[in-house]
């Protein structure tokens, strides 16, 4: 038995139901799909500071990729 779709009245996918042999051949987890599920909110914090260890010129690296953009 293969992978099975489940529809509504409409016609549109609304599931799926997969053999517990094929989850288990690609080695899906639960916490992994659960993890999947959540779609974790984007927090630019996280990154606060990563740059400031090298040696850059951020305002030259920002010139130069809106150059790459505006030729493109």
């Amino acid at each position: 038995m293969g992978v099975q779709y489940v529809y509504d009245a409409r016609g549109k996918k609304t599931g799926v139901i997969i053999p517990i042999e094929l989850w288990n051949e690609k080695g899906f987890k639960i916490e992994e799909v659960e993890k999947m599920e959540k779609k974790e909110v984007f927090n630019p914090s996280k990154y606060r500071g990563i740059y400031k260890n090298l040696r850059v010129d951020l305002e030259d690296e920002i010139r130069n990729l809106r150059e790459e953009w505006i030729r493109v």
